[in-house]
């Protein structure tokens, strides 16, 4: 079953009173064809079943507005209440509302993403150390990182259809921008994007539990960066860059230990 997320207000304010303008519709009908029957009498003989069908008909789909109505309603309601946190970007919702098969219910939202550090390089490694990754698997996907898009937000790739600093390439891409519209974030951002790939990691289970065992060694950075590699980003010639990008990762991971040693 699809399940589609709604965030314009406008709408479904506009298919409220749809709805209950529908609804009115019907109501009327049927008062009307209940009126009818009672004027046939006993001369309704073959009239009757007709009207009760009709009657039965209404009935129905006249519940099914009402139903409708009150689904847009809680939408309407739940907008208005969140309206200023989705405008204002202060703080992303918590949650946003989903109607599937005719139910209303909540999917888990965007969240506002905090970086700390001066360079883009900095800030996605302190943001990924915030989400549970050791040394080792930071040095790892920021190598794939670097390779994709220099660390830049704006980098586009194969002829403008792949962006940022992972590359999104086609769907992908139009997924990140959909991503961050529906959760008040710039795609252009290093927020935006780092927000999106934490939703998109969800669905690569297998590979962000390999990253978070990989030992914290030169070796576990290799093996972060080669699985990120032919893993999500899958480029051609995957095996090859792989292990190109496995190499890049041990420098950057000797580039930090060695900037580390010197602050002491």
């Amino acid at each position: 079953m699809n399940e589609y997320t709604f965030l314009d207000y406008g709408i479904f304010a506009s298919a409220i009173s749809d709805a209950k303008a529908l609804g009115t519709s019907l109501s009327t009908g049927k008062s009307n064809l209940a009126s009818s029957k009672a004027k046939l009498g006993d001369g309704s003989i073959f009239m009757g079943p007709a009207c009760d069908s009709c009657l039965a008909a209404f009935a129905q789909a006249d519940s099914k507005i009402v139903s409708m109505s009150d689904n847009f309603s809680a939408i309407e309601k739940y907008l208005m209440e969140t309206a200023s946190t989705y405008k204002s970007g202060d703080e992303a919702a918590a949650s946003v509302l989903s109607m599937s098969n005719g139910k209303v219910s909540t999917v888990a939202g965007g969240s506002k993403v905090s970086l700390t550090g001066n360079t883009n390089q900095d800030q996605i490694y302190n943001y990924l150390a915030s989400q549970g990754y050791n040394h080792a698997a930071i040095c790892g996907i920021l190598a794939n990182i670097k390779h994709e898009s220099g660390y830049r937000t704006d980098a586009l790739g194969d002829g403008g259809t792949s962006y940022g600093i992972c590359q999104w390439h086609a769907g992908r891409y139009e997924q990140l921008m959909n991503y961050c519209q529906q959760n008040n974030l710039d795609y252009t951002s290093l927020e935006g994007q780092l927000s999106y790939l934490s939703y998109e990691l969800q669905k690569y289970g297998d590979l962000t539990n390999t990253l978070k065992n990989v030992p914290d060694t030169p070796e576990g950075a290799y093996q972060a960066a080669y699985q990120w590699t032919v893993q999500f980003e899958r480029p051609a010639n995957m095996d090859a860059a792989g292990q190109t990008r496995g190499s890049t990762a041990q420098s950057i991971m000797q580039e930090y230990d060695q900037s580390q040693t010197a602050s002491i």
